[in-house]
């Protein structure tokens, strides 16, 4: 069985819900490179969008960061890893995207009481997040190609339907 499964998607999928609950069916451990991002974001006191600009002008910050979070989770097994660049740096892993439409990703981060990311930060952080890896990695995160499994998130699906969609693509 796949011991490391990666969650890519734009922001508001539900990577952090999905990947939670998928982790605890599986006996896996959940790590998020979205949490550590915030704690670096908020210890230089700038909002996650302003933390992205500055990745995005200076590539060598997501070198760093990638290069540590990769090693850190190629060296253990039993993992579900919310990375958005998971299939490019983790080996040996199943690898999902997670898609969904700006308004349903607008409409759960009103329900998850995020206030600051609005519309237009949700198309301008999935935006900053394409520019941004393509400026490091010269690779279109977003491509069909990069993942075993692709879940389109419609507002009628619950997390654990989609944890369930998942369970049975994986591989016992």
């Amino acid at each position: 069985m796949t011991t490391k499964i990666t969650l890519s998607g734009e922001v508001a999928s539900g990577k952090t819900t999905i990947g939670k609950l998928l982790a605890e069916r599986l006996n896996y451990e959940f790590i998020s490179l979205g949490t550590i991002i915030r704690e670096k974001a908020y210890a230089e006191g700038l909002s996650i969008v302003d933390f992205q600009k500055k990745c995005q002008n200076d590539p060598s910050m997501d070198l760093e960061i990638d290069k540590d979070f990769s090693a850190f989770c190629n060296a253990r097994e039993g993992l579900i890893i919310d990375y958005r660049m998971g299939f490019h740096f983790i080996e040996d892993a199943f690898h999902i995207y997670l898609k969904i439409s700006e308004e349903d990703a607008v409409e759960r981060l009103k329900s998850a009481k995020r206030y600051n990311e609005s519309f237009e930060t949700v198309r301008e952080r999935n935006d900053s997040f394409k520019n941004q890896f393509f400026n490091a990695y010269q690779i279109d995160y977003t491509a069909v190609e990069n993942f075993d499994l692709i879940i389109t998130i419609e507002k009628s699906m619950t997390a654990e339907q989609i944890v369930e969609t998942i369970m049975n693509h994986l591989k016992y």
